[in-house]
């Protein structure tokens, strides 16, 4: 008898270390759908936004040079983080000079702290939930936030070919700081109602425009603007590769050649006449005559001109994606899964975007390849991330009724 309580005792222990061990695997085993366990590590998960708050959040996130972080919910307020990211207090934007309701877009901060915010005054079409509007402001902060002046450029001046636009401001809009203090951000044109009244788009598509009729440079896509002195002005608009219609994207500078520069944007457009159809989805994978899916465009010559790079393209509707590129030469990209998997992705590569993790002892020079390491379940809308310290990060994501959630992770 005594024997077999000491063995039911043993057996017990060792189904309460098997449990335990079940648990610890799983948290990591969700980090890779490839048989590469050992390189993203979850580390825990914090609610930032209580569900109810927010009725869209395609957010930005950034860490001032004095350690906080900042990041920008879209439909709410600011939230500020002084303890990495454990606790957040709102911080309300009050502006000036501009329509009452202003969405918060874009977030970006300077090398001297000066804080960055794209907002627009939401469109007037009440069917339309993507807040495209007529108008576009660049305010900054240089007391943490708690004051902000507003750009008073005229951007309607700067888009080539669309002489009734609008700003699509629906993204992960990300500021970038060349060397000699050059500021860029993305915004994405669209054409107005009136411009497409006049130019409705045909089907089938026909060129010279696919999307609308009209001149070649009226497709819609993503525009860099440049200011040159901290952000108050800005202007020096060039077009980012308006082939494939790219929007909702990210920038990213090489901390160590300040000439590259990787985009990291949402494509979206059909196969043209002129193109074959069952070559385009025998190459991209792509289900349908159709890109709809995130591709990492590269610049060597400051954001002039881009490529797509080699292996660049997710699966199909895998969009939505934000990009860090760190000190250390790492670069983090977090996208959608895919068609009907909206689990957070992310691809990691260690020598600023040239190879890219896949596996445990080797690399891939093509993105498409690399490990898709899970961060997060399903959720929406875009997932910033930011660096807390060497090889270690926070990841946001927007889960059920807006709710939005951090997840705190570290490569090993």
């Amino acid at each position: 008898m005594e024997l077999d309580v000491k063995r039911r005792s043993r057996l017990s222990v060792l189904f309460i270390m098997a449990f335990l061990l079940i648990l610890n695997s799983h948290e990591n085993a969700v980090c890779a759908d490839s048989d590469n366990q050992s390189l993203v590590r979850i580390d825990r998960r914090v609610t930032i936004v209580p569900p109810g708050s927010l009725t869209r959040a395609m957010m930005s996130m950034i860490r001032h040079p004095d350690g906080a972080i900042y990041l920008n919910t879209q439909t709410g307020p600011l939230f500020k983080s002084t303890d990495n990211g454990q606790t957040w207090t709102p911080l309300v934007v009050g502006l000036t000079g501009v329509p009452a309701n202003q969405t918060l877009h874009g977030l970006g901060v300077t090398r001297q702290g000066r804080l960055l915010l794209v907002h627009q005054t939401p469109g007037h079409n009440r069917k339309d939930k993507r807040l495209y509007g007529q108008d576009l402001f660049v305010s900054w902060s240089d007391d943490r936030g708690r004051t902000w002046v507003t750009s008073q450029t005229d951007f309607g001046r700067f888009p080539p070919g669309i002489p009734n636009m609008k700003f699509h401001e629906d993204g992960n809009r990300t500021f970038i700081e060349h060397p000699d203090g050059t500021l860029m951000f993305t915004t994405t044109i669209v054409a107005g109602e009136d411009y497409k009244s006049k130019y409705p788009p045909k089907s089938p598509p026909q060129p010279p425009n696919y999307e609308y009729g009209g001149q070649p440079q009226d497709l819609f896509g993503d525009i860099i603007f440049r200011s040159t002195d901290g952000g108050e002005t800005w202007g020096d608009p060039t077009r980012v590769y308006t082939d494939l219609n790219p929007h909702e994207s990210a920038l990213a500078i090489d901390p160590q050649d300040a000439s590259r520069i990787l985009e990291f944007a949402r494509i979206q457009r059909l196969v043209r006449p002129s193109e074959d159809a069952e070559e385009m989805m025998r190459r991209t994978g792509n289900p349908k005559p159709y890109y709809k899916q995130a591709a990492l465009f590269e610049s060597t010559d400051g954001g002039r001109n881009f490529r797509v790079l080699p292996g660049g393209l997710t699966d199909w509707y895998g969009h939505r994606g934000s990009i860090l590129w760190t000190r250390d030469n790492t670069v983090v990209l977090t996208h959608n899964a895919g068609s009907n998997d909206s689990r957070v992705l992310a691809r990691i590569s260690r020598d600023g975007g040239h190879t890219w993790v896949a596996g445990s002892e080797h690399a891939t020079p093509f993105m498409s390849k690399s490990t898709r390491f899970v961060l997060a379940p399903s959720h929406s809308f875009t997932t910033p991330t930011v660096e807390l310290a060497p090889n270690q990060f926070l990841t946001v994501y927007c889960v059920e009724k807006f709710a939005v959630k951090g997840v705190f992770w570290h490569l090993d």
